[in-house]
């Protein structure tokens, strides 16, 4: 039966029912006051549905906000954790002015101190402590800008007198900087008080490269007299830009340094890295630092021998990384020392008669590839169509054979068909020279076995590392010298192709002079265009393989441990041990919950 809407309790539902809806038009949905009068106009039945319903939207919207919640939510990198790593050898100077005579002294000094520049694995070169880098149109001019947020550890801010006292003190004989020769020639001077300029005599290609020296802090250094700068404290006490800051080392009672302990710098003007602490304890050798891995004294080693790798491989919790590393394995021929290695048919025999590819299988586990030249693959003027030998034994058999060496019915060794008047037997004998090394040891008696088997009498002679340099490099004492070279981040091969590093200190082994490829090499130097550098390496490289003054055998790879619980570590390529750090602002073990 329809309401009467006359009726006295009708009546008064109605007058609630038209204060609700009584809005003036256009003033939009009703006000707070308005919809406090709904509970009066609604039936008890009307309010049950109602409460239902309110209650029916409480609950799916709770449930679509948990459901956001949980397919959004991840683990991000957080603060916190650390990572305790084997170093071979002992810190002595954490200084970026020695650092680069040490492996280990690298590695410290790459996490607390920053240069102008830095190297990056994808991009190469990059800004670090500078924001802008402008070279002169002729090349001899490079005017820097230092970032504004950059600051040492002891909170001064980094300035243009900071890099001038660093240059000049690398230039002061008196510091004996090992960097010293980068910076021949080389001037530079403070614009302004965040604007410095290096001003070259000649334009010089690689001179970029250099930058990425660490920079020190002239309110510390500046007032320590330079021949007491080896003594310093701050040596060890280290105060820089870097990720990292120095916190605290131990010692023995003997005074050996057993750890070295850096915190994360708060402060620094990159991305502030994640790991809290970076401990190092040192070993004398890597046996005894595998060791220590295994007994878990360590979580990392910094490098991992070839004969140890499968030792590694087996430990639980640790990855063993292989990145590429500019470094070239060869042997070189002193034709001075020989008579036979004056002959171009027996370097090219020897040439034939070395299988490359046995010794990456062999020696480096795979890890490595062969190579034809002394431009890497990946590297400006890297030519893959450079004239290459091929291993042939039989080949190499009948390159002797034609050039008069001959092989005597039961005779092992070769001899010239025409002996010498005075009748001695001109035996065709070498002898190997190399650094007592796992690595070059095997790599040398595998060539001394091929080579023994087309005729070529051969002997190895390892020589101990202390002595190696004094020995045999800087006299050029060996007749065929197998030894790896590690190239910088701009190939350069000037150091050890041009003919006036044949000189004592010079590191042209194969103590080869060609006026053509001296004329190659300084154009390449000076080019400001790419292109003009990397044809000058092209050109070099063929007159290069057209002498065989040695034979390029391997490039090899970077074998370092690491924890797995160390996540983040993406490592495919380095220019120096120390740059296994060059990402380690992104290293992390601790996580935490965000919504994305």
């Amino acid at each position: 039966m329809p309401t009467n809407p006359f009726k006295p309790h009708n009546q008064k539902r109605n007058l609630a029912f038209l204060q609700v809806l009584s809005a003036h038009k256009g003033a939009g949905l009703p006000s707070l006051s308005q919809w406090k009068q709904l509970p009066r106009v609604l039936t008890l039945g009307e309010r049950k549905v109602l409460l239902g319903a309110i209650a029916a939207c409480a609950l799916s919207l709770g449930s679509l906000a948990t459901w956001y919640v949980v397919t959004h939510r991840v683990d991000i990198p957080a603060v916190g954790g650390d990572y305790t790593e084997a170093l071979i050898g002992e810190p002595q100077f954490v200084n970026p002015l020695y650092a680069s005579a040490s492996d280990v002294d690298a590695d410290l000094a790459g996490l607390v101190y920053s240069g102008l520049v830095k190297w990056d694995q994808k991009d190469g070169l990059v800004n670090d402590l500078a924001s802008d880098v402008q070279v002169s149109d002729d090349g001899k001019t490079y005017t820097i800008r230092i970032r504004d947020d950059a600051t040492f550890q002891n909170g001064e801010a980094v300035r243009a007198r900071d890099v001038v006292f660093t240059v000049e003190a690398i230039q002061d004989p008196q510091y004996r900087s090992p960097l010293a020769v980068s910076f021949r020639g080389v001037t530079v001077s403070e614009v302004d008080e965040k604007t410095v300029a290096f001003a070259l005599d000649e334009p010089f290609a690689p001179f970029l490269s250099t930058l990425t020296v660490g920079i020190l802090p002239a309110g510390i250094w500046g007032d320590i007299a330079a021949r007491n700068t080896p003594l310093a404290s701050r040596n060890l006490e280290a105060v820089g830009s870097g990720p990292y800051k120095f916190a605290e080392f131990a010692k023995d009672k003997a005074g050996n340094i057993l750890s070295y302990t850096l915190e994360r710098n708060p402060s620094y003007y990159g991305d502030a890295p994640k790991l809290q602490k970076l401990v190092f304890k040192f070993y004398a050798s890597a046996t005894e630092a595998v060791h220590a891995l295994e007994n878990k004294n360590v979580e990392g080693v910094s490098f991992v021998p070839g004969d140890m790798e499968n030792e590694v491989s087996a430990i639980r919790a640790v990855t063993l990384l292989h990145p590429d590393l500019p470094r070239e394995v060869a042997i070189y021929f002193n034709q001075t020392s020989n008579v036979s290695l004056k002959d171009k048919a027996v370097r090219t025999a020897i040439a034939q008669a070395v299988d490359k590819a046995k010794l990456v299988s062999d020696v480096l586990n795979g890890h490595g590839r062969t190579i034809d030249a002394p431009i890497l693959p990946g590297m400006l003027g890297e030519d893959p169509d450079v004239a290459k030998i091929s291993f042939d034994t039989a080949a190499a058999g009948k390159t002797l054979q034609d050039a008069g060496y001959a092989l005597p019915d039961g005779a092992t060794v070769r001899q010239l068909a025409k002996a010498p008047k005075d009748g001695t037997p001109n035996e065709l004998a070498v002898t190997i020279t190399t650094v007592q090394n796992p690595e070059f040891v095997r790599a040398a008696e595998i060539i001394a076995s091929e080579l023994n088997a087309i005729g070529i009498k051969t002997d190895v002679k390892p020589v101990e590392n202390d002595s190696f340099y004094s020995d045999v490099i800087q006299p050029k004492s060996y007749q065929i010298l197998l030894t790896g070279t590690l190239l910088g981040i701009d190939p350069d091969p000037y150091p050890f192709w041009h003919s006036s590093q044949t000189k004592e200190n010079g590191l042209n082994f194969a103590l080869y002079a060609n006026r053509n490829v001296d004329t190659l090499l300084e154009t390449a130097r000076k080019a400001t265009n790419t292109d003009d550098r990397a044809k000058a390496y092209r050109d070099f490289q063929d007159l290069l393989a057209a002498d065989v003054p040695a034979v390029f055998l391997y490039q090899s790879t970077y074998a370092y441990a690491i924890a797995t619980k160390i996540k983040n570590v993406h490592i495919d390529r380095i220019i120096s041990p120390a740059d296994r750090f060059a990402e380690v602002e992104t290293w992390y073990t601790k996580t935490k919950k965000a919504l994305r």
